[in-house]
């Protein structure tokens, strides 16, 4: 398949029930390996750090802090910056979401834009989406990303670092073969078939 215009992708992954490492490192890996001119890729912990003006990591702890300390209004509103950034509060959200997925079709997706997106939009503007998913890490944002692409046709690529296809959960691995996904064991091969389908191999 060859390319003609930027490519999108998103990290989906634990973040909230993560440790640093878990969190970070496997995403610092992908962005390494996985670097070319016509791919921009959506980092998650940046970025939702960015919104809610804490440094890359550190958005887990506020938020937790706003849920233990009971500043509730506090909490949705960071919480909404997170997932839908400067869009207007709303209820609307299917016809919202079509709206960013017909954007994404119609006009693109640059560079400059990534840091004015929610995470829904991030999602919604994928070509593919990355899904990293460690067996014994809890996450529930990540499988709201998952619907969400499968429900738009965009394909997940899963990576199970530490367990197979017959262990993990039937309902998300049948969203990924709704999707036309794959599964990966680790991110070498992962970045290699997206190389390969997207013809993003590097010199």
């Amino acid at each position: 398949m060859k390319t003609s215009e930027q490519l999108f992708t998103y990290l989906a992954g634990a973040i909230e029930h993560a440790s640093d490492k878990q969190m970070i490192s496997w995403r610092e890996e992908f962005k390494q390996k996985l670097t070319h001119p016509s791919l921009l890729v959506y980092d998650p912990v940046a970025q939702e750090a960015e919104k809610v003006g804490k440094p890359s990591g550190q958005q887990v702890e506020y938020i937790k802090g706003l849920k233990q300390s009971g500043h509730w209004t506090r909490f949705f509103n960071e919480m909404w910056k997170i997932w839908f950034a400067k869009i207007n509060k709303n209820r609307d959200f299917i016809d919202v979401f079509r709206q960013i997925r017909n954007n994404k079709h119609l006009y693109g997706t640059k560079p400059e834009q990534l840091r004015e997106f929610g995470d829904y939009e991030a999602v919604l503007r994928c070509d593919f989406m990355i899904c990293y998913y460690p067996k014994d890490v809890k996450t529930v944002g990540t499988i709201y990303e998952v619907v969400i692409a499968f429900l738009f046709g965009i394909p997940i690529y899963l990576i199970l670092p530490d367990s197979s296809k017959t262990e993990i959960n039937s309902s998300l691995l049948f969203g990924v073969m709704l999707s036309e996904g794959e599964v990966f064991y680790n991110i070498n091969d992962c970045v290699k078939h997206i190389q390969q389908k997207y013809n993003l191999a590097t010199e």
